[in-house]
Formats: C-alpha cells, structure tokens, sequence
C-alpha cells in the first residue's frame, strides 16, 4: 500500500524568504497524483529564518556573541589585521544592536508580512532589523555569515573534505541546533522511508548534508537523496568524495519528478536501484559504499503534470506582505546559445512548453486554492509564440492576476501591441538578458540581438507600463573597462525606460562553453588540485580586465546606478534586493513612474532633513565605545579584494585563497578611539569620534536640541561657533535617522 510509505520533502537553509520554490510542490503533486498518499512537504529555509529571527533565539544568540566575541577582546593597542575585521565588526555591531533588535525584531517581521509594508518609512527600518538580526545570529557563530542572499561558513564549499567538516561544526553551523530542536523530532515521529532534498544553491550544500547526516544516524531506514539545480552541476562529484555516504544515499539528475517516484517504487517494492532512471546511489552491498551512476530518464510531459501541490507550505512565514505563486510555463531554454549560459546543463536536456489553455488552467487552480493573484512565472525565457498565446489566454478569461518573469529580446513578439496585451493580462515586470552596450562582445556570447532590438524591446514594455530590469553583466572576457563604461553610460542615457540593473561579474561555470573552450576566449582556466567539488574557476585573461579589475568596475557601476536609478538610491535598493517586494507595488496599482516619485520624494525628504529644534535622542539609542575605526573597518570589507573570500548571492563560497590575498594586500585599521551609535527605531549605525559623542549624551541630558541650545549663552563669542557645529551635527543625525523630532517639544519662532 502507498499509504504505508511515508515520503518528506525539504527545502534546506538558504533560499530567499520572500516567496516559496516551486521544485518541490510539483513533485509532491506528482507523487499524490501516481498514488503516494503519505507526502509531507517541509520549507526548512523559511522555518529557520522565523526560529532564528525571533526574541528568543536572538537573546541566545546575544549571549553567545558575548562569550565568543567579546568587544574588550580588541583593545589592545595594535592595529587590526584583516584577518580580524570581519570578528571586530560583528563584534561591534552585535554589542551596539543586540538590545534593540531583540526588541524590535517580532514587529519587524509583522510589518514585512502586512500591509504595512507598503509604506516606504515602516518598511526600510524593518528590513533592516531583519539584515541586522541575521548579522546578530552570524557573529554568534562566527565566522559564518548568514544573510537574506547567502549563507557561509569558514569552510570552502567546493572541497568535500571541509564541506563534511562543516556538518559536524556546532560552533559555525546553526542548522545542526535547528534540526536537533525543530526538525528532526517530527521526522522520528513521522518516520519517513524517503527524505527528498531540494538543492538549487550552493549556500543549501552543507544545511541539506547536515540534515541528511542527522536523518541516516536518527533513521536508519530512511532513504536520503537530493536533486535540484546545484547539484547538477557537482552531483557525480559529489557522490564520488569520500565520506558522502554518511549524509545520502543518492542523487537526483535534473528534473525530479519520474525519477522521484520510480525511487520511492523500488523502496517500497524492495526492487533493485539499478532501474531508476536519473539516479546516482550508494551500493553498500560490498565491503565499502560504490557510487553507480545510471542511465537518464525521460522527463513528464508538462501538460500531463498535475497542478503543484503547496500544501504544508508556511505562506504565513514568508517576508512578504502578500503570497507571490512560483509557477513554471516551460522548462530548458528555446535559444540555448548563450556562451556563458549553464541552463540547459542544470534544467536538463530539451526545451519543453506547457500549452497556454494549460498554464491558465493550472494558475486559476492555484489563485482559487490560496487566494493569491500574484505569479512568479519561472522560466528562463519565454517563447515567441508564447508571449502572444499566454497573455491572449488570460484576457478571455478574466484571470484578473498579476505577473512577471524572465524574458528574451524578440523584437516581433514584443512590438507595441504585443507589450500592451502584456500589460492588459497582467504583467508588471519583465527582467531581459541585455549583458552589455558592446556589439563585439555580444556576438562573442553569442546573444543572438542587437542593440537597437534591444531598446525598442524595453521601449515598449515601458510604454505600456510594464517595469524593465536588465540583466548585465561586467567583466566578459576582453572586454575593457572603457566598454564596461559605455555600457554604465547607455543605461544611464535609458534611464526611465530600465527601472532596475541585476549586475553581476562574470564568472566561469565548469559547464559553459567558455569552461569548455577557453581559446575562443582569450582565457585560461586555472584549476584548483585541492577542490574536488569545485564549480567557479578562476581564470587569467590575454586582453581586457583582468577578474580584480573586473570586480573593481563592478563597484564603480553599482555606485553609477545609485545616481540614475531611483531603486538604486540610498536605502531604496532594499526593494531591488527583496524577490518580488517591487513587483507587489506595481501590482497594487504603482506605476514604474510613480514608484520612482516616490523613493525620489522619501530620499530629498531626508536630504532635507535639519536642525529643528525639537529634535531629540530615542529610548532606542545605544552607544559603544571602540577601539578601531567602525567606518574604515567597513570601508575595506567593501572592497572588491574582501568581497571575493565570501561571494555574495547563494553561492555559499568561501575561498581561502582570496582571503589569504586581501590578508596580503589589505591595510590593517590603526588604534582609533571612536564610539558606535545604534538607533533600533531607524535601525540605523552611525560612527561618532569621542566628541561628538560627548554632545549626543548632552543632547540626551537636556532633552531637546533647543533645550540644549538654550543653555549656551548667544550673547558669548564662544558660544556661537559651538551653536553653530551642534546645529550642524544635529542637523546631520537627523537626516541619519538617530534624531527625530519629540512632538511634547515645541519649537520656537
């Protein structure tokens, strides 16, 4: 009976918090659907970012910055190596903002799950309580760093030796407390007899071998395997290290469902694994384990695909004022040209499209089974024919939802009329491929467009109301930093037409062409002996920037976007870096035009912020005194040399070498003697030297600016350039968020 097999889904720590993945709801439905009946889907990403961003574990997790990372641990009058910047910030910022994160972070995460955070003033300070409380639980585990975007640890992800290590580490891994007290309880309880995990990125590779390690030594009997994204990139790999077998027992290659079902068959049935298609298992039938790798499996067809099935799916825990539905309207990509591009190896081979009538079905399903109009449709790139069928389909339908996606410059599907019956069907945002303004250097990706395609695409989305974001990329090889420049400047000059830029630099995946060819591309691959599950490689390039450079000139264009992109100025950009937080105003009825007003009025609002007498200091202040500059130790983590140990974006990266190199080449931070300011209210740090601490603590004592004002004589010659600097200092922790007017004050005329 299939009743009697009980099957666990898990999504492992990290993924982004803002909306469900959808891997795992299709191969649940699927399951049910072939008979399975025992399926229990779990999203243990969102469930730990909930436990760990809550009074309770932020208070543990204080304590233990304090017994591990103690402030007075730095004072000793020597400089501060690299080496110890990152300990000294988290330890810094912990002592400053532990006390009013812990207070705050609970009305944080209701301000993010309501309609609260459709006000720009409750939202910012909340996401950044949010930041904050993951860089109090990342200092209580140093040096682990655990944000909305990435996970890492001290441990290289791409050498199993230490990624195992890494599983074993109470000290740098919070998971293992996590699954000890949250998950693996339910999971003796429910006994499953297969535990499938989702591994879409490389920040999910030692969270998901920890839970399986703890899972084989907890239930022996429970069949452990995995799949997704990552792991088709190092599966074999990863299955062919030593030790491995302690944490799975096999791998899934890329899509899950058949292969799922035909793994849980032969378990059920006690038949041989050697016939589930798409797998990669231990044989332990000998004296030691033997990974046996077996033949591909033919994917389902989508139109015979039921609809995904979210149930057990926390839609309440996500950090999103409404439900956003992931749904995939094709898997593989039509074009599949891209030089860079790894897609095809990750999704699998072929290009296959549900049928418009389908995806409608299946989406209407979705909207009546939760009451959310919002979709993320998944797809890599969406086919011409498509781009006309779909949107047709939910016009004569009245689907009444809101929408958006990743798409492909196709100048006939996307003319003016074809971008207005977009809009009509509900499309908001549209993210297209555009890479760069260079000509040479698109053919060399073999991009298939031209410019001219490109702008008028973009042109008519925007004209019709849809927001445009491009996808660019900095530091292809060749190019120079002179291109990299002129393709800042031609989106600077198509400003009003592209709303957002998701830049990144350039980097070799061992499947891509340029991996595979390097000559075509002027590069050579340098190969790391020691990384048996590496994917990213390092390369040197004969012409153009070098990787240094290219990340220097990454910087350079992140700040360029700040001075032409309204999302990009100041602390706006929590929008671009929040999956879909943009898209919910746009579907609510902002315009791209009107949204931009908006953080172009909240931005001048606080430039204009100034000395106003009735400024005072909140209960949330806190100070700190430091040893070392707070602001020169954070100016040179920023630094593209400090940026590499640790790649942001789901990677889950630390490269030991890149450290070793910004050790080398970094200066350290002299004695400084300086005091670090914590607002919980704006959520805000602030560096002040010795004195101006002195006038924040008086400005306290007096109560308000003008009271303190009032208590400096004008008529003194002495006085007045002291009135002066306080006006001006006060004037500027306004703006900073750390002075807010108390409304019992009066100011006077």
């Amino acid at each position: 009976m299939t009743d009697s097999f009980p099957i666990t889904l898990v999504f492992p720590p990290q993924g982004h918090f803002t909306q469900p993945y959808l891997a795992l709801p299709c191969i649940q439905a699927w399951l049910k659907q072939q008979g399975f009946a025992d399926v229990e889907l779990r999203d243990l990403s969102i469930e730990a970012y909930d436990h760990y961003l809550s009074r309770e574990q932020l208070e543990r997790c204080a304590r233990r910055v304090e017994e591990r990372l103690p402030l007075d641990a730095f004072d000793t009058g020597d400089a501060l190596p690299f080496e110890r910047m990152d300990a000294f910030r988290a330890a810094a910022e912990s002592a400053v903002s532990a006390r009013a994160v812990i207070d705050r972070v609970e009305d944080a995460k209701r301000v993010v799950r309501s309609d609260d955070a459709f006000d720009m003033d409750a939202y910012v300070p909340a996401v950044r309580t949010l930041y904050h409380g993951l860089r109090l639980v990342s200092a209580a585990h140093f040096p682990t760093t655990w944000t909305p975007h990435n996970f890492t640890m001290g441990y290289a992800n791409d050498r199993s030796e230490e990624v195992l290590a890494a599983t074993l580490d109470e000290d740098q891994n919070p998971f293992i407390a996590f699954f000890r007290e949250r998950v693996l309880p339910d999971l003796v309880a429910r006994k499953p007899r297969a535990l499938g995990m989702s591994v879409i990125y490389g920040s999910q590779l030692i969270p998901a071998l920890t839970l399986g390690r703890m899972v084989k030594e907890a239930l022996p009997d429970c069949h452990v395997t995995a799949g997704g994204g990552f792991l088709a990139y190092i599966g074999e790999k990863l299955m062919n290290a030593p030790g491995v077998d302690a944490c799975i027992d096999s791998l899934i290659f890329h899509e899950g469902e058949a292969p799922m079902e035909a793994l849980c068959v032969a378990l059920r049935d006690g038949t041989d694994l050697h016939d589930v298609g798409s797998l990669m298992w231990f044989d332990r039938s000998g004296d030691a384990p033997r990974a046996v790798r077996n033949m591909g499996m033919h994917p389902i067809k989508l139109d015979d695909a039921p609809v995904p099935d979210f149930s057990g799916i926390p839609f309440e825990l996500y950090f999103s004022p409404e439900t956003v539905i992931p749904y995939d309207i094709n898997r593989g990509c039509y074009y599949g040209e891209c030089a860079f591009c790894t897609l095809p190896t990750v999704i699998g081979p072929g290009y296959r499209t549900r049928s418009a009538s389908h995806i409608v079905d299946q989406v209407l399903a979705l909207k009546d089974r939760h009451g959310a109009r919002n979709v993320n449709f998944i797809t890599d790139c969406m086919p011409p024919g498509m781009i006309r069928d779909l949107p047709q389909e939910l016009i004569d339908r009245e689907a009444d939802i809101a929408w958006w996606c990743d798409a492909r410059v196709e100048p006939k599907a996307y003319d003016a009329e074809g971008a207005r019956r977009l809009y009509e069907s509900g499309c908001r945002k549209l993210l297209f491929g555009f890479e760069t303004a260079t000509p040479r250097l698109l053919k060399m990706m073999k991009k298939g467009q031209s410019l001219k395609a490109t702008v008028d695409v973009a042109k008519n989305c925007a004209d019709a109301g849809i927001s445009v974001t491009f996808y660019a990329m900095v530091g292809f090889p060749t190019e120079t930093r002179e291109e990299a420049r002129a393709t800042l400047d031609f989106l600077r000059e198509h400003a009003g037409v592209v709303r957002e830029v998701s830049l990144q630099t350039f980097h070799i995946d061992e499947v891509a062409q340029t991996y595979r060819e390097p000559e075509l591309f002027g590069i050579e691959i340098l190969d790391d002996e020691h990384a048996d599950l590496q994917l990213y490689h390092d390369y040197v390039a004969s012409e153009g920037m070098t990787q240094e450079e290219a990340a220097e000139m990454f910087e350079e264009m992140m700040q360029g976007f700040a001075e032409f992109l309204p999302l990009f100025h100041g602390d706006t950009i929590l929008y671009f870096m929040q999956k879909s937080h943009y898209f919910l105003h746009l579907a609510r009825g902002a315009t791209p035009d009107s949204f931009e007003r908006q953080c172009r009025e909240r931005t001048a609002a606080q430039q204009a912020r100034g000395a106003d007498e009735a400024l005072a200091v909140g209960d949330g202040l806190a100070l700190v005194e430091l040893p070392h500059g707070y602001n020169e130790v954070r100016r040179t983590l920023a630094t593209p040399l400090a940026r590499a140990v640790r790649p942001d974006f789901l990677t889950g990266r630390f490269d030991e070498r890149a450290a070793r190199t910004a050790a080398d080449r970094l200066p350290a931070a002299p004695p400084r003697r300086r005091v670090l300011a914590y607002d919980g209210h704006a959520a805000e740090f602030c560096e002040l030297a010795p004195d101006g601490a002195r006038a924040l603590t008086a400005l306290r004592e007096a109560g308000s600016l003008g009271e303190l004002l009032d208590a400096l004589d004008p008529a003194l010659e002495s006085n007045r350039a002291a009135r002066a600097n306080l006006e001006e200092f006060a004037a500027e922790l306004h703006r900073l968020g750390l002075l807010r007017p108390r409304p019992a004050v009066l100011a006077r005329n």
